[in-house]
């Protein structure tokens, strides 16, 4: 009985605590959600500059994936995972032309260059130039990148650079043909069917699919 007559005020003064911390919860009841938010949100996912050129293409394939799926109308690529998918593509493309590939995007293009041998490249293709180049050089290529049709995209070259020196378009649209026949200053290349259009920004890409399932 004694002990009884002691507990009772300490369960009250329990129940007083509570009240008064459920009172306090409900008044603070945003700034309470927004802290569980944060204690049971996943991680953010480990910045650009953390991740190497293979972790970075293997996001930007697991993000495609989700579009060539359905899960998603659209994804976006960041910049860094935009270049390091490009560096490598157009590495193993040039490979025996053209080495220390760089990519750059900027608003609704692309820049590649590449360090390339003058002394690789077919005869007389430099043209009046070729005295002036010699050995290794660094050649720049750019211009806007979309999707053409459904199907196909398009790189539609309007500058070619040497050692930063832009050449006369007569001179570079031969030279790509040499390097690409057929092609005299537009560049196609399949695209995946699901892929129904594509934004390029100076931080990175939107690509848009077909509706969720």
């Amino acid at each position: 009985m004694i002990q009884s007559c002691l507990t009772a005020p300490f369960k009250l003064l329990v129940l007083v605590i509570a009240a008064g911390l459920l009172y306090l919860g409900w008044q603070q009841r945003e700034e309470v959600r927004r802290l569980v938010h944060r204690l049971t949100a996943e991680p953010a996912p480990p910045p650009d500059a953390a991740l190497s050129p293979p972790a970075l293409r293997a996001r930007a394939m697991a993000r495609l994936d989700s579009l060539a799926k359905q899960t998603a109308d659209s994804v976006v690529l960041t910049r860094a995972e935009i270049v390091s998918v490009v560096t490598s593509e157009v590495a193993r493309q040039a490979k025996g032309i053209a080495d220390s590939i760089r990519v750059e995007i900027f608003d609704g293009g692309v820049a590649v260059s590449g360090s390339v041998d003058a002394a690789s490249l077919p005869n007389n293709s430099l043209g009046p130039v070729a005295e002036l180049i010699t050995g290794r050089q660094r050649i720049e290529v750019r211009g806007p990148l979309a999707l053409r049709k459904l199907g196909t995209g398009e790189w539609r070259i309007d500058q070619v650079t040497i050692r930063g020196l832009p050449l006369p378009r007569s001179l570079w649209a031969g030279l790509l043909g040499l390097v690409l026949p057929g092609t005299t200053g537009t560049v196609t290349f399949p695209v995946d069917q699901w892929i129904t259009g594509l934004r390029v920004t100076a931080d990175g890409a939107i690509f848009y699919g077909r509706a969720p399932r």
